[in-house]
């Protein structure tokens, strides 16, 4: 199985946290009003549970083709459900309501669109959401599907905790709260805490929020939040491709505009094909998932949680990972 070179890494990482940090940085400062509450205040409550085992939902093209929401609600799991913000409409829409959503991305105007946007009206043109498979529902009456989103919050928030990165934008932050959630803050980890001039260590010094590893996304967030704040002994990943269905245009990929810039008309040379030996497929992935998949597999392999990938699609699988079915693991763990 190909491995990305440490140079390699190296460059993504930089890439990451060019892009990434400063904006978070100055977003965690017009945040500072509204962060009351940290996700250690969870812990607690995380060792009244149960159910030992966890299930995040993750907003890959596989959560919509596999659809498995009606499972776990026959299933009547216990443990808790985690979303990825981009997995927060699809659950809600079909009546799973998650005990947590997790949102890091710092973007100014994209990632309220999870809630439900209330200015969406006055956004700039943006076809972000109409390119990808990352939710279907909004590739048409955008509108329309935003309303509907902004009342499936609106009556559900009460009943979901925010677990809120101070790197987003402050909308975020406002629209959950006017949502009716408790908001539950936390630093993404974002450089080398002891190194000069770092982002991490003068986040956590602004806001006393602790700090997370993130891989990059919030799939894996949420992953590193049921496992180090929830302290599930097992959790199921469910639209956790970090990758695309053979049939998907590269032109509906998450970061094909930054590959053109980068490669120009030799951007598709530069995606990697992967062959899932458990779906006998070849999906194929960008530089920076494929990153991201490097690094969730590296963290799954010193975690001592157990990980199932239920996801039923993509590249998530190796060491420290049981690629299993959904049903399967309902009926063992739920």
């Amino acid at each position: 199985m190909k491995r990305l070179t440490k140079a390699q890494l190296n460059i993504i990482a930089r890439q990451t946290l060019a892009k990434t940090a400063e904006v978070g940085w100055e977003n965690a400062q017009k945040n500072l009003p509204y962060i009351k509450k940290t996700i250690l205040g969870l812990r607690s409550e995380a060792s009244k549970r149960v159910a030992d085992s966890a299930i995040i939902a993750s907003a890959g093209p596989s959560l919509h083709r596999r659809h498995p929401a009606p499972a776990i609600l026959a299933a009547k799991f216990k443990g808790p459900v985690v979303a990825a913000d981009g997995a927060l409409g699809y659950c809600l829409r079909n009546g799973l309501i998650p005990d947590y959503v997790v949102t890091v991305d710092p973007h100014p105007a994209r990632i309220i669109r999870w809630f439900g946007d209330p200015a969406l009206a006055h956004r700039e043109a943006d076809d972000y959401f109409q390119r990808q498979d990352l939710d279907p529902a909004l590739h048409k009456e955008g509108e329309a599907r935003n309303q509907e989103l902004l009342d499936l919050v609106n009556k559900h928030g009460r009943g979901i905790k925010a677990i809120i990165s101070t790197s987003v934008n402050p909308e975020v932050a406002l629209r959950c709260l006017e949502a009716g959630m408790e908001l539950y803050w936390w630093n993404p980890l974002y450089d080398d805490y002891d190194a000069a001039n770092s982002y991490s260590r003068r986040v956590y010094q602004l806001t006393k929020a602790p700090c997370m590893v993130t891989g990059g996304n919030c799939g894996t967030s949420a992953w590193v939040f049921a496992h180090a704040v929830l302290h599930s002994k097992r959790t199921a990943l469910l639209g956790m491709d970090l990758s695309y269905p053979p049939n998907t245009s590269i032109q509906n990929t998450q970061y094909y505009k930054e590959m053109v810039e980068l490669f120009g008309d030799r951007a598709e040379e530069a995606f990697i094909r992967v062959y899932n030996p458990y779906l006998k497929e070849t999906w194929y992935t960008d530089p920076t998932y494929y990153w991201y998949r490097q690094s969730l597999l590296d963290l799954a392999r010193q975690a001592d949680c157990e990980t199932y990938n239920c996801t039923e699609g993509g590249i998530v699988f190796g060491k420290g990972i049981k690629f299993t079915i959904l049903k399967d693991f309902l009926e063992r763990f739920s």
